[in-house]
C-alpha cells in the first residue's frame, strides 16, 4: 500500500521519528495520556455518586436500585460496579465522599489568623452554608447518620471530617478560649445541632419566617457555654 506525500506525511513522520528517539517525549505523552484517562475515571465516578445523592434524597436508601442510578448518570449498569462493588459498597463511597466534601468546604474557609471566638463562628456559618447549598447531601449525611450503615465498623474507621472538627476545637482548648471538654463532644454538639437547624428551616421556613424566629442565635447559646469566662 503506497504511503500518502506532501507536507502531512512529513509532519507524522517526523513525529514518529521524534518520539522514537527522544525517551523523554514518549514518557510525557504516556504521562499526558494516564492523567487524562485517571481524570476520566474520577469524573465518570463523581458522576455515579452526585447521581445517587440526588436520587437517595428523593426516594431514601432502599428506593434507588443500582439500575436506576446508572440511567440518572448516563452510564450502564455494568460500569457501577467498576467503582462500586455492590449497592452498599456505593452508599460507604457517598459517605465518604460526603465526609471530604464537608471537611473541604468547612477547613478551606477558616481563617487562623483571627480570635478563635471568629472561627467558632465562621465554622458554625460554613457548616450551616455548606449544608444548604447541597440539600441532597446533607440529606444524605442526614440518613446515613441514622441507618443501620452507621455501624460501629464505619464509626472507627478514619474520617477526615470528624479528624478536623476535633483539632479544631482542640485547638481552641489549647489556646485557652474554650473550656477543657473532650473535643469530640464539643464537634457532636456543634455539628448535631447545625444539622437539626438546617432541617428546621427547610421544613418550617414559612412558620418561622411567620413567628420572627432566628435559629442562628443558638450559635451564641453555644458558644456563651463553652468559651472560658
Amino acid at each position: 500500500e503506497s504511503q500518502p506525500n506532501g507536507p502531512i506525511s512529513n509532519l507524522v513522520g517526523l513525529h514518529s521519528n521524534f518520539t522514537q528517539k527522544s525517551p523523554l517525549i514518549k514518557f510525557f505523552s504516556t504521562s499526558l495520556r494516564n492523567s487524562y484517562f485517571s481524570r476520566t475515571l474520577v469524573d465518570k465516578k463523581n458522576c455515579i455518586i452526585n447521581s445517587a445523592l440526588c436520587l437517595i434524597q428523593e426516594h431514601g436508601f432502599h428506593g434507588c436500585p443500582v439500575s436506576m442510578v446508572a440511567k440518572n448518570a448516563g452510564v450502564a449498569a455494568g460500569t457501577i460496579y467498576t467503582y462500586f462493588e455492590n449497592k452498599d459498597d456505593l452508599i460507604l463511597g457517598i459517605y465518604e465522599y460526603v465526609l471530604d466534601e464537608i471537611k473541604n468546604y468547612v477547613s478551606e474557609r477558616d481563617d487562623t489568623s483571627l480570635s478563635f471566638k471568629a472561627r467558632f463562628y465562621n465554622y458554625w456559618k460554613n457548616l450551616t452554608d455548606f449544608y444548604e447549598l447541597n440539600p441532597s447531601i446533607h440529606g444524605f449525611y442526614d440518613q446515613f447518620m441514622n441507618s443501620p450503615f452507621n455501624s460501629e465498623e464505619i464509626q472507627n474507621r478514619p474520617n477526615a471530617w470528624h479528624d478536623y472538627a476535633y483539632s479544631f476545637f482542640n485547638e481552641g482548648i489549647k489556646r485557652g478560649e474554650i473550656k477543657e471538654l473532650n473535643p469530640i463532644v464539643l464537634s457532636i454538639l456543634v455539628n448535631t445541632n447545625v444539622n437539626s437547624i438546617v432541617r428546621i428551616k427547610k421544613n418550617f421556613k414559612n412558620k418561622l419566617a411567620r413567628n420572627n424566629m432566628e435559629l442562628d442565635e443558638i450559635s451564641h447559646l453555644i458558644w456563651d457555654g463553652i468559651k472560658v469566662d
